[in-house]
């Protein structure tokens, strides 16, 4: 007995100690990267058979409320894993280190963080709202994109560039969607005031109408003609509309925009434009 090294002794427990407290720390963090797989799994074969409903709005709320759910077990899995792994340190048991973390927690909120909280509670209003889904394309504030994603406290969007765009959900203030039902096409046409505007018309309401017959697939109701619409400087503005399947009307704009430039070539129908005329004085 007296030729052991109680120091040396001591000193292979405590090793060992810190040994088995950083093995357990791992299990618990392996066990919440498990954990995280199999929601992300779960969530995304949900996702995957909700493709085969022909529902468009069931199926845009069952892929939003997946997003929202993975974002929600995310955190949950996060805050246990950390709770336990608190326990382990040996800074109490798991019901205080939940009370630890929560304390801190509103201690972060009570110095500043209150805006993550807006966010979580604009997150939860804009998922039971149905203001908008997943694969909806918007226009939130002054952004324009699809909706890939919606989570507890942020929208994700990508635009027409591929972008990625972040927008916290409690600083959304206005939203714009354009998926829901129906969009109007609109275009704008200067006239020049010295132009028939009776040949304006028809030569207008034949070529939408030309456009809605070959597009079908995306055109809703009969084009309309407002004639004009508005008196400007140097040209008048004739409106021409038509009523577009969701997402559909950017691509009509364009087209019938490219067909009156065309037509109007060949009838002689000038759409004027600003001109700076200079002069040369001789002394």
């Amino acid at each position: 007995m007296s030729g052991i090294n109680w120091t040396d002794l001591f000193e292979k427990i405590k090793e060992n100690r810190f040994i088995i407290v950083i093995v357990k720390i791992i299990i618990i963090l392996a066990a919440a990267r498990l954990l995280l797989g199999l929601l992300s799994r779960m969530t995304g074969r949900v996702i995957k058979r909700s493709e085969k409903i022909d529902d468009d709005n069931r199926r845009k709320s069952i892929v939003t409320s997946m997003t929202l759910l993975r974002s929600v077990g995310r955190y949950t899995i996060y805050f246990v894993a950390i709770c336990f792994i608190i326990n382990e340190l040996g800074y109490g048991s798991v019901l205080s280190s939940i009370v630890t973390v929560a304390g801190v927690g509103a201690l972060v909120i009570s110095l500043g963080a209150q805006s993550i909280i807006k966010d979580l509670l604009a997150g939860v209003f804009i998922t039971f709202e149905k203001q908008y889904g997943v694969g909806d394309f918007v226009k939130i504030n002054e952004f324009e994109g699809t909706v890939t994603s919606v989570a507890m406290r942020c929208t994700y969007l990508k635009n027409w560039k591929g972008e990625k765009i972040i927008i916290p959900n409690g600083q959304i203030d206005t939203v714009i969607n354009y998926s829901d039902g129906f969009n109007m096409a609109i275009i704008d046409v200067p006239v020049a005031y010295e132009a028939d505007i009776k040949k304006v018309v028809e030569v207008l309401k034949e070529e939408a109408e030309k456009y809605r017959q070959e597009h079908e697939d995306i055109c809703i109701d009969e084009p309309g003609v407002l004639s004009i619409n508005e008196f400007n400087d140097s040209s008048m503005t004739v409106r021409v509309i038509q009523k577009a399947k969701d997402r559909n009307h950017f691509q009509i704009q364009r087209d019938l925009r490219t067909a009156i430039k065309e037509r109007f070539d060949k009838e002689g129908i000038s759409i004027p434009y600003n001109q700076i005329v200079v002069r040369n004085e001789q002394a």
